[in-house]
């Protein structure tokens, strides 16, 4: 059985005759992530030649993790991420987002004291495991030079570098870690159904006959790990005259 018609058959257990099923976001983001390193292609041209696109130019961002206390109306058994995405012009974006395992109801909400923009999508990522991994993303996006002060949040030591390259609807990014090392990623914004499920698993099954080994981390999970800070080395002791 192909991936296609696996997934369709997945997908249609899952979605009804009419449609999505109820709370279900009309939007997804299907991505795969791997370390270059570990096999698969090791740069962004490779990856651009074997899929059959032309080489361009990416945009550079600087991204950094916050650490803050859970917003008083975080949807209960959700992960709270807070993140800055600094452009090379220098405008910057933040994102609150909560992860889900469960659809939110309609009623979810951003915390006061700043305008921000809601989006909902759910996010499929491609790993390890047969199956891809499903989990519902809820954002709330501002932009803005540093986080709203009512969430009280404190920048990571570190911060990662990513570039990111768009083509076709698809997007490539290239992550530099704060530790060392680098991750690429493939991802693509379509509507949230069985076809698009079923498009984006045959990518990922000619990148994995490539040589790619999905990642199961996220990128908050990669691009927030900051390095051990080294403890200071003692001061020699003096010889004795």
């Amino acid at each position: 059985m192909t991936f296609e018609t696996r997934a369709l058959l997945v997908a249609a257990a899952l979605l009804p005759a009419a449609g999505l099923l109820a709370g279900e976001p009309e939007r997804a983001e299907y991505a795969v992530r791997w370390d270059p390193a570990e096999g698969g292609p090791a740069s962004v041209r490779e990856l651009l030649a074997f899929l059959g696109a032309q080489a361009s130019t990416g945009r550079a961002y600087e991204v950094r993790y916050f650490d803050f206390p859970r917003p008083a109306n975080a949807p209960p058994d959700s992960i709270a991420i807070l993140r800055q995405r600094t452009r090379e012009d220098g405008k910057a974006e933040i994102r609150l987002k909560y992860r889900s395992a469960h659809p939110l109801p309609e009623s979810w909400a951003c915390p006061d004291g700043a305008r921000f923009k809601k989006a909902e999508e759910l996010d499929v990522s491609f790993a390890a495991s047969p199956e891809p991994a499903r989990v519902y993303a809820y954002s709330c996006t501002l932009v803005a030079k540093a986080p709203p002060a009512v969430l009280g949040a404190t920048p990571k030591s570190c911060a990662a570098r990513m570039v990111r390259y768009e083509f076709e609807g698809d997007k490539i990014e290239k992550w530099t870690l704060p530790g060392g090392g680098a991750r690429l990623e493939v991802s693509r914004a379509a509507p949230n159904g069985p076809e698009q499920l079923a498009k984006f698993g045959e990518l990922v099954e000619r990148l994995r006959a490539r040589g790619v080994k999905p990642l199961d981390e996220s990128k908050t999970e990669f691009g927030s790990r900051c390095p051990e800070a080294k403890a200071p080395s003692a001061a020699p002791t003096p010889e004795p005259r």
